[in-house]
């Protein structure tokens, strides 16, 4: 049961061991309280906060997009305090991305020359059974042909161009799409493709070798389909193996950046003195012990500095609270407040579960509570605990009670109270009240005042 006495350190350390302080700051997170540097240096000339841009963020964002480029699953591992230079990560992320765009483009080719295969497959299809000659339309000298799908929702759309010199022959209908052939003058064309492509005409460009028979033509096309189809799935493989090949590093890389980033989200603790940095911080380390956890780290130079040193400018020591396992969880039930010298949850939580061992005893509901305690325990909250033990009280009571949910005894009662179950009930209720108004009353009676 104890309010424990802080001490106000300032901790200046050079520049390159920035992320080595950050790092042991966070492992030190619930003894150790860093201030926020905006506060420390509030009108001080020559001095500033460190709040620019984060220089992990980019290489992170860059990360995460190799992953999902190359369908890489990002795992956070380990970190043991590493650093890294950015420059070698932006030299590997350049690396990885110019093979990557390399065979992406590859790839793209093959896929585009592939869809326009299949789509003059389709296109020879519906021609030769409109028994259309190419060989006759590609020979004329004045008129141009063009071949090509049209969306069905602007067929309706023709008709309102039928003044233009072009004519048009429907080669088959879909539910999407309207496969067609239209000509013209050769120089009227650039005014009546205008029109099609307003309304979403796709133009196929048959090969060359598609003017002959069209059976021959489409097996032509068919063989290329099966090739192509071939080289993208080696173009594929080289992306699964490009991701195989780097996957180790770049997780390994993401590790160490994905901390490192958030170590300098940290920064805002961290007052800027041009030749070195600093942090102030509370803890109730003293001096010694202080020095012994931060010793490793060569530049390193730590002075106590009076508590309350910063008051005016809102930097206030916290009320740190040390109790042991069993009664911990207690400690949010009366909140510490700032100038607390008197810490009451050992006096609470003795309060509670000694009345509750003597007043509601019962074997059932201490189970049902530490079952209860152990399910919401999961998220490591303090109620979680307060549940189990309190359980634990009243399942002990249960042992002079012999009771089960109140109602079966499993052997006489030890000892009995000479009220029933209601006004025990009422009782534990009201003597707690009672502790914990006078417990507020003295929490206030003993509270130091803090002038801000």
């Amino acid at each position: 049961m104890a309010v424990v006495q802080t001490h106000l350190y300032n901790i200046s350390f050079e520049q390159q061991d920035l992320m080595k302080v950050l790092f042991r700051m966070t492992k030190l997170k619930k003894d150790v309280f860093p201030q926020d540097s905006k506060k420390i240096v509030n009108k001080v000339k020559g001095v500033s906060v460190m709040d620019g841009s984060n220089p992990y963020n980019e290489p992170l964002d860059d990360l995460l997009r190799i992953f999902g480029e190359l369908n890489i699953e990002q795992k956070v591992g380990q970190y043991h305090e590493e650093e890294i230079d950015l420059n070698e990560v932006k030299s590997m992320i350049d690396e990885v991305e110019q093979q990557y765009e390399s065979i992406l483009q590859i790839k793209e080719n093959l896929e585009t020359e592939c869809q326009e295969n299949k789509e003059a497959v389709i296109l020879l299809n519906h021609l030769k059974k409109s028994n259309i000659s190419l060989d006759d339309l590609e020979n004329t000298h004045y008129i141009t042909v063009r071949f090509g799908r049209l969306p069905i929702s602007q067929v309706e759309k023709i008709k309102y161009f039928k003044d233009y010199m072009f004519i048009y022959h429907e080669l088959h209908r879909t539910k999407n799409h309207l496969w067609l052939v239209y000509c013209g003058m050769t120089d009227k064309m650039s005014e009546i493709d205008n029109i099609f492509y307003s309304m979403g005409f796709k133009e196929n460009v048959l090969p060359e070798f598609a003017h002959g028979k069209f059976e021959e033509a489409i097996q032509e096309l068919d063989n290329e389909q099966t090739n192509m189809e071939k080289f993208i799935e080696e173009a594929n493989g080289k992306l699964e193996k490009l991701a195989n090949q780097y996957k180790d590093q770049l997780n390994q890389t993401y590790t160490i950046v994905y901390h490192l980033k958030h170590l300098y989200d940290q920064c805002q603790y961290v007052v800027d003195f041009s030749h070195k940095d600093a942090i102030y911080a509370f803890s109730d380390f003293d001096a010694t012990q202080m020095q012994a956890k931060l010793k490793d780290i060569q530049s390193i130079q730590i002075h106590e500095l009076p508590v309350n040193i910063y008051q005016e400018r809102d930097i206030i020591s916290p009320v740190i609270l040390r109790n042991n396992r069993v009664f911990a969880p207690f400690e949010n039930l009366l909140t510490a407040q700032i100038g607390d010298t008197f810490d009451p949850t050992t006096v609470v939580a003795l309060s509670l579960m000694i009345s509750a061992a003597l007043l509601i005893g019962d074997f059932g509901v201490g189970l049902v509570l530490i079952i209860l305690g152990y399910l919401l325990g999961k998220n490591k909250n303090h109620f979680s605990g307060i549940l189990k033990r309190m359980g634990a009280a009243i399942f002990v009571g249960g042992l002079i009670e012999g009771s089960i949910f109140y109602s079966k005894h499993l052997y006489p009662a030890l000892f009995t109270m000479p009220l029933d179950r209601v006004h025990l009930f009422m009782l534990f209720v009201l003597f707690n009240v009672i502790v914990v108004v006078i417990l507020i009353i003295i929490k206030k009676l003993t509270r130091k005042t803090i002038k801000i």
